[in-house]
């Protein structure tokens, strides 16, 4: 939003102008109070000192007396002359009272101190009330243009387009024919241009940010292949300035507004949904790009993803030796670690994928998915000591013990309750930032791949050692599974109620429950592409010995239900096992020329 500079500049000198009458008629009226006062005060040099304190009491009141003059006569020819082309809502008794409240209060709070300070610095009344009045003048301009008569021209996010400012409703400007696809922007506060911020993901899914996105770097371009956005993030205010006793989520067709206790200053957020998604974030929220991204982003994009006939899974992925394989687990169980070590451990035959979510299609084919890695306190260990200095290891200990499972565990704790979960989570995370690092920052060595067709899928636990082959079906729960327990944290239950797509411009929305199904049927048919799905546990974090020795050290496992490796026994000793040279040079992308999800549309 933005105002002409030339129109400021002639409200500024017309406010000016009206103003030095002002000051004109304040001082005429100062000067008419004090001589009446004068005549029941005693100067203050020819009496005591409860003279003088008499003398500045009538000093006082004569500048209030003086202010009310001045202010309906600046307020009067002000509004006839300067802003009689105000905005439509602005009603004149209301700006009347908001101009009245203003001069009263620069005056008691800046006016009145400082003629009184002059004066007892030795000049004369009259010339320490045009002084005071100076000083405040740029101040009252300010406030008027901004708040008294909404001078500032409000223009339609990204567009320019000259909108209309509504009194009380939420929805500010709604413009279906932005060429970045139908939006309604809230509440918008007049403001600069930002930065805008461009991912383009593997041309799946596209999208235009004003916030940071850092989990997406990887995929950030300086342009996007298509003339539109998937997914387009704005900033804004969300709903009222006015704070509320409880959390407020509002669904209509293709709606979600999700505002919390602290209005529209704290994580209110709204999506409106089509065939192309718009999310407005307010201002907290915009300046933690973690939470951003993790609680509103990225569950979006799930489905956007699902939508056109690709799954965004709870998995790590890399290519290990000949094959592409990939590992699952619940929150924060060790998958990380186990990556960090196997991408460190075996550098000439290891490439990777993702270690958080990897986008999968019916093919049985894993598409990379880069996001930094969250260092928790028991995946430290596997960092190794030469990467990262002692102070920042000391550092990450405090980070990931607040952004550890238990400390989400907590948050889900606190989610239940009657607070602002999702802006306590957004402050702590711009005070205290998620250990979040970059593969090549932990591992140097590290080499990215864009995709590969997956071959092993380890299902990953703590417990007595034990590797068994898992069922096709198991194996569809347990991934489905893992993936929920991502996205376990507010408001995502309420607001997939909500997530409603179109394949195109004319065709049907597909309900959650029809993109929940859709989700299922892409990780089956993805399955049957699958050689071997293998659980494993362990007792000591062992589970990349396991690995390493099953892939590239093993027999590949083919049949039987339970099967113990020798890797396993070395496991449950707490040895490491190295694996047996598998003599394969490092491999290239084996990526498709187009990604395909082998579902009918």
């Amino acid at each position: 939003m933005t105002t002409s500079k030339g129109s400021t500049a002639a409200r500024a000198l017309g406010f000016g102008i009206i103003g030095a009458t002002g000051i004109a008629v304040n001082q005429l009226a100062f000067w008419l109070a004090v001589v009446v006062g004068s005549r029941f005060v005693t100067d203050p040099e020819a009496g005591g000192a409860s003279d003088a304190a008499r003398y500045n009491m009538m000093l006082t009141l004569a500048a209030i007396v003086a202010t009310q003059v001045s202010t309906v006569w600046n307020f009067l020819l002000a509004d006839r002359l300067v802003y009689r082309d105000r905005p439509p809502g602005t009603s004149r008794k209301v700006a009347f009272a908001k101009s009245w409240a203003v001069n009263n209060a620069f005056n008691l709070v800046l006016r009145v101190p400082i003629l009184l300070a002059l004066v007892w610095l030795g000049l004369n009344h009259l010339w320490a009330n045009l002084v005071a009045i100076t000083v405040i003048f740029a101040a009252r301009f300010y406030i008027s243009e901004r708040w008294i008569w909404h001078t500032r021209r409000v223009v339609a996010d990204f567009t320019d387009e000259t909108a209309t400012r509504p009194t009380k409703a939420e929805v500010l400007v709604e413009m279906n024919d932005d060429p970045l696809g139908p939006h309604m922007a809230i509440n918008l506060k007049p403001r600069r241009r930002t930065k805008l911020h461009r991912y383009s993901i593997h041309g799946l899914c596209t999208i235009l940010s004003e916030v940071k996105l850092p989990e997406l770097a990887e995929f950030e371009v300086d342009r996007l292949p298509g003339k539109h956005a998937d997914i387009t993030v704005r900033r804004g205010y969300v709903g009222y300035r006015r704070m509320s006793t409880r959390v407020r989520a509002t669904m209509g067709p293709g709606l979600f507004v999700y505002r919390e206790h602290l209005g529209s200053m704290g994580a209110n957020f709204r999506v409106d949904l089509d065939n192309r998604i718009s999310v407005t974030v307010s201002p907290l929220l915009a300046r933690s790009h973690h939470v951003a991204y993790t609680n509103v982003v990225e569950a979006l994009l799930r489905f956007v993803l699902v939508n056109k006939g690709f799954m965004l899974l709870h998995s790590a992925t890399l290519q290990l030796g000949n094959e592409t394989i990939m590992l699952s687990a619940e929150t924060d169980t060790g998958k990380t670690g186990t990556i960090l070590r196997l991408m460190r451990e075996h550098p000439a035959v290891a490439g990777f994928l993702s270690d958080d979510m990897t986008i999968i299609n019916g093919n049985g084919v894993a598409y990379s998915f880069p996001k930094p890695l969250t260092i928790s306190s028991h995946t430290l260990r596997a960092v190794d000591n030469r990467v990262l200095p002692l102070g920042r290891r000391a550092a990450l200990a405090l980070q990931s013990r607040i952004h550890s499972k238990d400390g989400r565990a907590f948050a889900l704790f606190l989610a239940r309750l009657n607070i602002p979960i999702i802006a306590i989570n957004a402050i702590t995370q711009i005070i205290v930032p998620p250990p979040k690092y970059q593969i090549r920052t932990l591992v140097p060595t590290a080499a990215y791949r864009t995709s590969g067709q997956v071959s092993r899928i380890f299902i990953i636990g703590r417990g007595p050692a034990m590797t068994a082959l898992m069922s096709h079906d198991e194996a569809r729960r347990t991934l489905m599974a893992n993936t929920e327990d991502a996205y376990g944290f507010p408001p995502f239950s309420t607001m997939e109620q909500a997530i409603s797509l179109r394949r195109g411009r004319r065709s049907k929305r597909r309900g959650i429950d029809k993109l929940r199904q859709r989700e299922v049927d892409i990780l089956d048919k993805f399955l049957t592409h699958v050689g071997s799905v293998m659980q494993i546990q362990s007792p000591n974090f062992g589970w990349a010995d396991v690995i390493a020795g099953t892939v590239v050290g093993t027999r590949r496992l083919t049949t039987g239900s339970t099967v113990l490796e020798p890797a396993v026994d070395a496991l449950s000793e707490g040895r490491l096992t190295e694996p047996h040279g598998a003599g394969v040079g490092q491999m290239g992308d084996s990526s498709p020329a187009r990604p395909s999800d082998g579902l009918p549309a």
